[in-house]
Protein backbone atom coordinates (compact mmCIF):
# COMPACT_ATOMS: atom_id res chain seq x y z
CA UNK A 1 0.00 0.00 0.00
CA UNK A 2 1.64 3.25 -1.13
CA UNK A 3 0.56 6.17 0.98
CA UNK A 4 0.39 9.74 -0.45
CA UNK A 5 2.74 12.37 0.96
CA UNK A 6 1.40 15.24 3.02
CA UNK A 7 1.22 18.70 1.37
CA UNK A 8 4.08 21.12 2.10
CA UNK A 9 3.23 24.21 4.11
CA UNK A 10 5.19 27.49 3.84
CA UNK A 11 5.41 29.25 7.18
CA UNK A 12 5.69 33.06 7.55
CA UNK A 13 8.95 34.58 8.83
CA UNK A 14 9.77 37.27 11.41
CA UNK A 15 8.77 38.01 15.03
CA UNK A 16 5.35 39.34 14.07
CA UNK A 17 4.58 36.09 12.38
CA UNK A 18 5.02 33.90 15.48
CA UNK A 19 1.27 33.78 16.10
CA UNK A 20 0.58 32.85 12.53
CA UNK A 21 3.35 30.27 12.68
CA UNK A 22 1.86 28.65 15.78
CA UNK A 23 -1.56 28.65 14.15
CA UNK A 24 -0.17 27.12 10.99
CA UNK A 25 1.67 24.43 12.95
CA UNK A 26 -1.52 23.66 14.87
CA UNK A 27 -3.45 23.29 11.63
CA UNK A 28 -0.72 21.05 10.22
CA UNK A 29 -0.84 18.89 13.37
CA UNK A 30 -4.62 18.59 13.05
CA UNK A 31 -4.22 17.68 9.40
CA UNK A 32 -1.60 15.05 10.15
CA UNK A 33 -3.79 13.58 12.91
CA UNK A 34 -6.81 13.39 10.62
CA UNK A 35 -4.73 11.88 7.82
CA UNK A 36 -3.26 9.24 10.13
CA UNK A 37 -6.73 8.38 11.40
CA UNK A 38 -7.91 7.87 7.82
CA UNK A 39 -4.71 5.99 6.89
CA UNK A 40 -3.71 3.81 9.86
CA UNK A 41 -0.22 2.28 9.69
CA UNK A 42 0.04 -1.11 8.06
CA UNK A 43 1.64 -3.60 10.50
CA UNK A 44 5.07 -4.83 9.43
CA UNK A 45 3.79 -8.41 9.12
CA UNK A 46 1.19 -7.34 6.58
CA UNK A 47 3.81 -5.42 4.63
CA UNK A 48 5.83 -8.65 4.46
CA UNK A 49 2.79 -10.58 3.20
CA UNK A 50 2.16 -7.92 0.58
CA UNK A 51 5.72 -8.21 -0.71
CA UNK A 52 5.51 -12.01 -0.82
CA UNK A 53 2.17 -12.17 -2.64
CA UNK A 54 3.18 -9.34 -4.96
CA UNK A 55 6.25 -11.28 -6.09
CA UNK A 56 4.27 -14.49 -6.60
CA UNK A 57 1.58 -12.62 -8.56
CA UNK A 58 4.19 -10.99 -10.81
CA UNK A 59 5.22 -14.41 -12.15
CA UNK A 60 2.17 -16.66 -11.72
CA UNK A 61 -1.44 -16.85 -12.80
CA UNK A 62 -3.32 -16.60 -9.51
CA UNK A 63 -6.83 -16.43 -10.93
CA UNK A 64 -9.42 -13.69 -11.01
CA UNK A 65 -10.82 -13.93 -7.48
CA UNK A 66 -9.45 -11.87 -4.58
CA UNK A 67 -7.02 -13.57 -2.22
CA UNK A 68 -7.47 -12.61 1.41
CA UNK A 69 -4.67 -12.71 3.97
CA UNK A 70 -5.37 -12.38 7.66
CA UNK A 71 -2.99 -12.57 10.60
CA UNK A 72 -4.37 -14.14 13.77
CA UNK A 73 -3.33 -15.72 17.06
CA UNK A 74 -3.07 -19.22 15.59
CA UNK A 75 -4.11 -22.68 16.68
CA UNK A 76 -2.15 -22.59 19.93
CA UNK A 77 -4.52 -19.87 21.15
CA UNK A 78 -7.38 -22.35 20.83
CA UNK A 79 -5.43 -24.84 22.92
CA UNK A 80 -4.77 -22.22 25.60
CA UNK A 81 -8.43 -21.18 25.62
CA UNK A 82 -9.48 -24.79 26.06
CA UNK A 83 -6.99 -25.17 28.94
CA UNK A 84 -8.62 -22.15 30.59
CA UNK A 85 -12.06 -23.68 30.14
CA UNK A 86 -13.24 -20.98 27.74
CA UNK A 87 -14.28 -23.39 25.00
CA UNK A 88 -14.68 -26.98 23.87
CA UNK A 89 -12.86 -28.57 20.93
CA UNK A 90 -15.37 -27.61 18.27
CA UNK A 91 -15.58 -23.96 19.37
CA UNK A 92 -11.93 -23.11 20.08
CA UNK A 93 -11.18 -21.87 16.55
CA UNK A 94 -12.80 -18.60 17.64
CA UNK A 95 -9.78 -17.92 19.85
CA UNK A 96 -7.33 -19.05 17.19
CA UNK A 97 -8.71 -16.45 14.79
CA UNK A 98 -8.72 -13.46 17.15
CA UNK A 99 -7.11 -10.26 15.87
CA UNK A 100 -3.62 -9.97 17.44
CA UNK A 101 -3.55 -6.20 16.82
CA UNK A 102 -6.57 -5.57 19.03
CA UNK A 103 -6.91 -5.65 22.82
CA UNK A 104 -9.71 -7.81 24.24
CA UNK A 105 -8.96 -7.61 27.94
CA UNK A 106 -6.46 -9.06 30.39
CA UNK A 107 -7.14 -12.82 30.09
CA UNK A 108 -7.67 -12.87 26.33
CA UNK A 109 -4.64 -10.65 25.74
CA UNK A 110 -2.55 -13.07 27.79
CA UNK A 111 -3.70 -15.87 25.50
CA UNK A 112 -2.49 -13.76 22.59
CA UNK A 113 0.86 -13.06 24.24
CA UNK A 114 1.50 -16.72 24.97
CA UNK A 115 0.40 -17.69 21.46
CA UNK A 116 2.92 -15.27 19.99
CA UNK A 117 5.82 -16.38 22.18
CA UNK A 118 5.06 -20.13 22.29
CA UNK A 119 2.95 -20.87 19.21
CA UNK A 120 4.06 -22.16 15.82
CA UNK A 121 3.65 -21.37 12.13
CA UNK A 122 0.62 -23.50 11.20
CA UNK A 123 -0.94 -21.43 8.39
CA UNK A 124 -4.15 -22.64 6.76
CA UNK A 125 -6.63 -21.53 4.10
CA UNK A 126 -10.38 -21.43 3.63
CA UNK A 127 -12.46 -22.51 0.66
CA UNK A 128 -13.60 -18.89 0.25
CA UNK A 129 -10.07 -17.75 -0.58
CA UNK A 130 -8.58 -16.46 2.66
CA UNK A 131 -5.17 -17.49 3.97
CA UNK A 132 -4.72 -17.36 7.75
CA UNK A 133 -1.24 -16.89 9.16
CA UNK A 134 -0.45 -16.85 12.89
CA UNK A 135 1.48 -13.78 13.96
CA UNK A 136 4.01 -16.10 15.60
CA UNK A 137 5.01 -17.30 12.12
CA UNK A 138 6.72 -13.99 11.42
CA UNK A 139 8.70 -14.19 14.65
CA UNK A 140 9.72 -17.79 13.90
CA UNK A 141 10.61 -17.27 10.24
CA UNK A 142 12.54 -14.08 10.99
CA UNK A 143 14.45 -12.96 7.91
CA UNK A 144 13.55 -16.12 5.95
CA UNK A 145 10.77 -14.53 3.91
CA UNK A 146 11.41 -17.08 1.14
CA UNK A 147 10.25 -19.85 3.45
CA UNK A 148 7.19 -17.78 4.32
CA UNK A 149 6.58 -17.41 0.57
CA UNK A 150 6.58 -21.23 0.22
CA UNK A 151 3.97 -21.52 2.95
CA UNK A 152 1.80 -18.82 1.35
CA UNK A 153 2.18 -20.43 -2.11
CA UNK A 154 1.17 -23.79 -0.61
CA UNK A 155 -2.05 -22.27 0.72
CA UNK A 156 -2.72 -20.48 -2.58
CA UNK A 157 -2.43 -23.89 -4.25
CA UNK A 158 -5.09 -25.31 -1.92
CA UNK A 159 -7.40 -22.44 -2.90
CA UNK A 160 -6.69 -22.69 -6.63
CA UNK A 161 -7.35 -26.44 -6.63
CA UNK A 162 -10.56 -26.05 -4.60
CA UNK A 163 -9.25 -28.71 -2.25
CA UNK A 164 -11.92 -28.21 0.42
CA UNK A 165 -14.69 -28.71 -2.13
CA UNK A 166 -12.86 -31.63 -3.76
CA UNK A 167 -12.47 -33.39 -0.40
CA UNK A 168 -16.14 -32.85 0.42
CA UNK A 169 -17.28 -34.14 -2.98
CA UNK A 170 -14.97 -37.15 -2.72
CA UNK A 171 -16.32 -38.06 0.72
CA UNK A 172 -19.97 -37.45 -0.15
CA UNK A 173 -20.07 -38.95 -3.62
CA UNK A 174 -17.03 -40.85 -4.91
CA UNK A 175 -16.55 -43.20 -1.94
CA UNK A 176 -20.05 -43.06 -0.51
CA UNK A 177 -20.76 -46.75 -1.16
CA UNK A 178 -17.54 -47.97 0.49
CA UNK A 179 -17.64 -49.50 4.00
CA UNK A 180 -17.41 -46.90 6.78
CA UNK A 181 -13.92 -47.94 7.91
CA UNK A 182 -12.64 -47.84 4.35
CA UNK A 183 -14.26 -44.43 3.79
CA UNK A 184 -12.35 -43.07 6.76
CA UNK A 185 -9.02 -44.37 5.49
CA UNK A 186 -9.71 -43.13 1.97
CA UNK A 187 -10.55 -39.64 3.25
CA UNK A 188 -7.27 -39.47 5.13
CA UNK A 189 -5.42 -40.66 2.04
CA UNK A 190 -7.18 -37.98 -0.02
CA UNK A 191 -6.07 -35.32 2.44
CA UNK A 192 -2.45 -36.47 2.22
CA UNK A 193 -2.64 -36.49 -1.57
CA UNK A 194 -3.87 -32.89 -1.55
CA UNK A 195 -0.97 -31.82 0.68
CA UNK A 196 1.52 -33.32 -1.77
CA UNK A 197 -0.25 -31.57 -4.66
CA UNK A 198 0.01 -28.23 -2.86
CA UNK A 199 3.70 -28.91 -2.13
CA UNK A 200 4.38 -29.47 -5.82
CA UNK A 201 2.39 -26.44 -6.92
CA UNK A 202 4.18 -24.21 -4.44
CA UNK A 203 7.55 -25.39 -5.76
CA UNK A 204 6.49 -24.42 -9.29
CA UNK A 205 5.18 -21.02 -8.21
CA UNK A 206 8.36 -20.29 -6.30
CA UNK A 207 10.59 -21.32 -9.22
CA UNK A 208 8.66 -19.05 -11.56
CA UNK A 209 9.01 -16.18 -9.08
CA UNK A 210 12.80 -16.55 -9.18
CA UNK A 211 13.42 -18.22 -5.83
CA UNK A 212 16.53 -20.37 -6.17
CA UNK A 213 17.26 -23.93 -5.16
CA UNK A 214 14.97 -26.38 -3.43
CA UNK A 215 13.67 -23.66 -1.16
CA UNK A 216 10.35 -25.34 -0.37
CA UNK A 217 12.17 -28.44 0.90
CA UNK A 218 14.16 -26.14 3.18
CA UNK A 219 10.85 -24.71 4.36
CA UNK A 220 9.32 -28.13 5.01
CA UNK A 221 12.35 -29.23 7.02
CA UNK A 222 12.17 -26.02 9.05
CA UNK A 223 8.41 -26.40 9.58
CA UNK A 224 8.74 -29.92 10.92
CA UNK A 225 11.68 -29.10 13.16
CA UNK A 226 10.04 -25.92 14.41
CA UNK A 227 6.90 -27.80 15.41
CA UNK A 228 8.86 -30.78 16.70
CA UNK A 229 7.02 -33.08 14.30
CA UNK A 230 9.08 -36.02 13.07
CA UNK A 231 6.12 -38.37 12.74
CA UNK A 232 5.71 -41.03 10.09
CA UNK A 233 2.71 -41.40 7.78
CA UNK A 234 -0.12 -43.33 9.44
CA UNK A 235 -3.49 -44.44 8.05
CA UNK A 236 -5.16 -41.66 10.05
CA UNK A 237 -2.65 -38.91 9.13
CA UNK A 238 -4.09 -35.81 7.46
CA UNK A 239 -0.60 -34.86 6.24
CA UNK A 240 2.21 -37.08 4.96
CA UNK A 241 4.85 -37.90 7.56
CA UNK A 242 8.20 -36.11 7.58
CA UNK A 243 10.21 -38.63 5.57
CA UNK A 244 7.51 -39.22 2.96
CA UNK A 245 6.83 -35.54 2.42
CA UNK A 246 10.49 -34.61 1.98
CA UNK A 247 11.11 -37.62 -0.30
CA UNK A 248 8.11 -36.81 -2.53
CA UNK A 249 9.03 -33.15 -2.91
CA UNK A 250 12.70 -33.98 -3.55
CA UNK A 251 11.66 -36.31 -6.38
CA UNK A 252 9.50 -33.56 -7.85
CA UNK A 253 12.32 -31.01 -7.63
CA UNK A 254 14.60 -33.45 -9.49
CA UNK A 255 12.12 -33.45 -12.39
CA UNK A 256 11.66 -29.69 -12.14
CA UNK A 257 15.40 -29.09 -12.43
CA UNK A 258 15.58 -31.16 -15.60
CA UNK A 259 12.51 -29.53 -17.08
CA UNK A 260 12.00 -26.04 -15.55
CA UNK A 261 8.43 -24.72 -15.55
CA UNK A 262 7.38 -22.54 -18.45
CA UNK A 263 6.71 -18.90 -17.75
CA UNK A 264 3.18 -18.03 -16.71
CA UNK A 265 1.18 -14.87 -17.21
CA UNK A 266 1.48 -12.35 -14.41
CA UNK A 267 -1.57 -11.51 -12.33
CA UNK A 268 -1.90 -7.73 -12.25
CA UNK A 269 -3.86 -6.37 -9.33
CA UNK A 270 -3.80 -4.15 -6.27
CA UNK A 271 -3.79 -4.52 -2.49
CA UNK A 272 -6.27 -3.18 0.02
CA UNK A 273 -5.85 -3.27 3.77
CA UNK A 274 -8.68 -3.01 6.30
CA UNK A 275 -7.65 -2.69 9.97
CA UNK A 276 -11.29 -3.14 11.00
CA UNK A 277 -11.48 -6.48 9.20
CA UNK A 278 -7.85 -7.37 9.97
CA UNK A 279 -7.56 -8.27 6.31
CA UNK A 280 -5.11 -7.66 3.49
CA UNK A 281 -6.62 -8.42 0.10
CA UNK A 282 -4.95 -8.94 -3.23
CA UNK A 283 -7.53 -8.00 -5.86
CA UNK A 284 -6.69 -9.08 -9.43
CA UNK A 285 -7.44 -6.57 -12.13
CA UNK A 286 -10.31 -7.29 -14.47
CA UNK A 287 -9.17 -8.94 -17.71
Amino acid sequence: MTLPSLPKVSLPKGPKALGLTALALGLVALGVGAWRHAHPPVPAEYQTLQAVVGRLAAHNALGTSPIGLTINHGLYAGTLAQMRGYCKDETCDFYAQLNPYKSYGKDWDEIGRQSYTLGDIGAWSTSSGTIEVPRAAFRIYGRHTGWLACTVAHEIAHIQRNHVFQASYYASNTIRSAPEKQQEELNYAKSRQQELEADRDSAVMMARAGYKGRICIDDLIFLHKSSGDGSATETDSTHPGYDERIKELAAFYAKLEKDPPSKASATPGHFTYSPADNLLSFVPSRP
